[in-house]
């Protein structure tokens, strides 16, 4: 392993712009087999550059900067083990970590340092507690000293068998999984067991308490008390209005706005969809179509007051899968209603209206018809019966005009 990592520039001439200035790149295949090639933002004419010695002939004070940056991040890398490569220090070129071994509970501590999300920084701090432990409530973790070179299969095991009797639901313990890869990977860490580690109960989330017409009519009628409750009760409404998923309508810039349509490629699936527009989500589209402004964890912490205002207060029961063992959750509905859940509603709700079928799963952009089955469920039972007393009654007309369109 090099002392220190060997910096190669280029000009590349054939990207020059209309006043000659041509970008400088860093290009390296050090550890790697393939070309690894990174623009520096500086741009120089071909007059500035020393011809043969793959370097300007007066450094800019940006690569200098750079460079520097980049033998740092090179040499605290190696000190912790590692032999990384250019997309390895660019990755981790602006990095405050510094623990120079492998503790988990340390890496964690330099992951919640990085610009990472808030739901992968909260998945990450749960991790650390459930390892390190909680010494306020003077509760016991894991194992704080546990590296990632001792993290075998068998212990991976332990730690999951661990949780199970620290009774953590198996969904949350699948979130621990991702978190403590999430970590690997930020340590710049390849570990096959926990990547290739599956589960061995069920991880699938407890169906949520559906949403009916009258509830999502009373957060229509409640009113919002500050700017970011309104944007997180508009958000909301435009789930339950359009089925799109919450990362759709946070990034609503990256489709396109039709008279009678919104047309976009799912973050999720990658696949396209057509949502349609209506008196109940245009005003929203419109207002929305530029972008929101707030993460999804921002808004879900403003909606949860409004919901409970508009009376999605009674108590609710879920399942609550523990290892092989099932937990009843009682928690009022509020509490228990995400942004997803509106996605929901709009599937029972096209149900409910004659729409559902293949006509719900394009609508919401599902892969499978089953998938909408599952959202929608059955009919609400109040809707139902209006639905059969209107029919029944107007049976009559219904023959009449039957019998008139009658032909030989």
């Amino acid at each position: 392993m090099k002392a220190e990592f060997q910096v190669t520039y280029f000009l590349w001439i054939a990207r020059k712009d209309k006043s000659g200035l041509a970008p400088v790149y860093i290009r390296s295949k050090q550890n790697s087999d393939k070309q690894i090639a990174y623009n520096t933002g500086v741009k120089l004419h071909k007059e500035q550059w020393k011809e043969g010695k793959n370097r300007p002939k007066s450094m800019p004070d940006k690569l200098t900067e750079l460079e520097g940056k980049l033998q740092a991040t090179y040499k605290d890398l190696v000190a912790q083990g590692h032999e990384p490569d250019l997309k390895a220090l660019l990755f981790h070129l602006n990095d405050s970590r510094k623990p120079t071994d492998k503790n988990i509970v340390a890496w964690c501590d330099d992951y919640l340092k990085a610009p990472y999300s808030a739901g992968q920084k909260k998945s990450v701090a749960t991790l650390k507690t459930n390892l390190a432990g909680d010494a306020k409530k003077r509760k016991a973790g894991f194992n704080p000293s546990l590296t990632f070179d001792k993290l075998t299969k068998p212990r991976i095991k332990s730690f999951f068998e661990w949780l199970t009797a620290q009774g953590v639901a198996n969904n949350s313990q699948y979130k621990r999984l991702r978190a403590l890869i999430n970590v690997a990977e930020h340590a710049n860490l390849n570990i096959a067991e926990l990547k290739n580690y599956e589960m061995p109960y069920s991880t699938a989330n407890a169906l949520k308490p559906r949403l009916t017409w009258q509830e999502v009519k009373k957060v229509i009628d409640t009113e919002a008390k500050t700017e970011l409750e309104q944007v997180a009760k508009d958000v909301f409404l435009l789930a339950c209005f359009s089925g799109l998923r919450i990362d759709d309508i946070l990034t609503l810039n990256q489709g396109e706005l039709h008279k009678f349509y919104y047309e976009r490629t799912q973050n999720k699936t990658k696949l396209p969809v057509l949502v349609t527009i209506h008196r109940h989500n245009e005003r929203l589209f419109k207002k929305y179509i530029d972008g929101v402004g707030y993460t999804r964890q921002t808004l879900s912490a403003a909606l949860k007051p409004l919901l409970k205002r508009s009376g999605l207060t009674k108590k609710v029961t879920r399942v609550q899968a523990v290892g092989f063992a099932f937990n009843d959750v009682v928690r009022a509905k509020y509490e228990e209603i995400a942004f997803h859940s509106g996605r929901r509603f709009y599937a029972r709700l096209l149900n409910d209206l004659g729409c559902g079928g293949e006509i719900a799963r394009d609508e919401l952009g599902h892969s499978f018809k089953s998938i909408t089955d599952l959202y929608a469920g059955s009919q609400e039972h109040n809707y139902r019966v209006a639905r059969v007393r209107k029919a029944i009654e107007s049976i009559k007309e219904i023959y009449e005009e039957l019998a008139l369109m009658k032909v030989a």
